[in-house]
């Protein structure tokens, strides 16, 4: 994989990792509660730039050096550079580590201390994705087949699976918001937000961000092809996030009795990490399959998760775990020219979906396990969750006291849409109109 120098491809790229960083804030912030806010944005903001310097001084080195042999289960040979554009390239996959990091956080948010989510961004972003990344791009060797991942162009298996395991991991290993599963609460705890409109901003932004950066990727890295890709890679992620945007929506509304816009988002951002795998090796209509089958598998997940008593505020693991195992099996079945759908006959079609199959299992394994060693190490040092009695100095209440909690129940007010019960959503600190009532109907 080589950069193709084209430095407008690049601003595009980086326009959309920045646009991605401010979605994940905003998001974030809208979709808790308001005491963790303070909490939330430093912690982005010290993620984008320790995840950056980590991964230059170390993930770089395990990530993209012995590319030539290639037989090594990481990379371990330091390269010393002195072209401009191989500087542009290190910078350009240090986002990919930034994201990953970004998006484990708001599995584990209100709950988790700051010096846990820093030693957290530092582990992952300088070990466990860096070796993924390697095996994805040079990963031959130390299997002795083919390429472990033969298809991941913007990260669907190493952002978004990588991610989602250790979200999952860590969100299970902190357990859940003090309240989140207690029946006698009136009020629908996911609907706790600060604000919705705030958090439906946040989730625009990043699906503005997702397709920014999946372009990017295409126009910046060489990926052989025998037709030109530019315009599918374009096309094909907005076709796949506004089927799963809207079948979300309705699945939601069937099952769930209600309207709700944050479905709708997230339904969508699954889409967009399904599609990422091989975006411009779809044809349309493959990218629309891929999105409707990336909402039905995103609200399946997402349920399961509740009902497996696994707190996620933001729906992190359903989207970005199970939407990026499904982008890499995808790729094997809606590849254009090499998938089991259009060369059923050949050996090679098998072996790609085997690839795709031992790539996932691959990493999901590898980040289980070393994300297991890390959350638990922090667990029994007790520096992961937050005291829920004992306020953190110099940042906001924990936003899950139970006491609080107990109040705010009891000051609840029922508005009723369609007999369906809804609640005011945070009605002491919402703007003005801002009621989960507009987006859950």
């Amino acid at each position: 994989m080589t950069s193709r120098g084209d430095y407008s491809s690049t601003w595009v790229f980086i326009a959309g990792v920045i646009l991605l960083q401010f979605g994940f804030v905003i998001r974030e912030v809208g979709a808790v509660r308001i005491k963790d806010t303070k909490r939330i944005i430093i912690r982005h903001v010290v993620n984008l730039l320790l995840s950056g310097v980590v991964y230059c001084l170390f993930g770089v080195v395990l990530a993209l050096s012995d590319g030539g042999v290639a037989d090594k289960f990481i990379g371990t040979t330091f390269v010393v550079l002195y072209e401009l554009i191989a500087y542009v390239f290190i910078l350009t996959q240090s986002a990919f580590a930034s994201i990953t990091t970004s998006i484990v956080t708001g599995a584990i948010a209100e709950r988790c201390k700051l010096i846990a989510y820093f030693i957290t961004t530092v582990f992952i972003s300088g070990f466990i994705h860096p070796v993924a990344r390697h095996w994805t791009i040079y990963g031959r060797g130390w299997l002795n087949i083919e390429p472990i991942v033969y298809q991941d162009n913007a990260g669907s298996g190493t952002i978004h699976v990588v991610s989602g395991i250790a979200a999952l991991v860590g969100a299970a290993m902190l357990g859940p918001r003090t309240g989140r599963f207690d029946s006698s609460l009136k009020k629908d705890f996911t609907e706790r937000c600060y604000s919705a409109r705030v958090a439906a901003v946040g989730g625009f932004i990043l699906l503005i961000g997702f397709l920014a950066f999946i372009w990017g990727c295409r126009e910046l890295f060489v990926f052989e092809s025998s037709y030109d890709p530019i315009a599918l890679s374009k096309v094909n992620p907005s076709a796949s996030c506004f089927i799963a945007a809207i079948t979300s929506l309705f699945i939601n509304r069937y099952f769930g009795k209600k309207w709700s816009l944050f479905v709708a988002i997230n339904g969508g951002l699954a889409g967009m990490v399904a599609i990422s795998a091989g975006s411009d090796h779809f044809e349309p209509y493959a990218a629309a399959v891929v999105g409707l089958i990336a909402a039905i598998v995103y609200r399946t997940f997402s349920v399961l998760l509740v009902r497996l008593r696994i707190d996620d505020p933001l729906d992190v693991v359903a989207v970005h775990f199970v939407g990026g195992s499904w982008g890499l099996i995808a790729v094997a079945i809606f590849h254009k020219t090499k998938g089991i759908l259009y060369a059923w006959q050949t050996e090679s079609a098998a072996s790609i979906l085997g690839y795709q199959l031992l790539g996932l299992v691959a990493i999901t394994v590898w980040t289980a396990v070393l994300s297991g060693l890390m959350f638990g190490i922090l667990r029994c040092f007790g520096i992961l969750r937050v005291c829920d009695e004992v306020q953190e100095k110099e940042f906001a209440h924990p936003a899950y006291e139970f006491m609080d909690i107990k109040k705010e129940n009891e000051e609840t007010v029922d508005i009723t849409f369609n007999a369906s019960p809804e609640k005011i959503c945070q009605k002491d600190t919402y703007f003005a109109g801002d009621k989960a009532s507009d987006f859950h109907l």
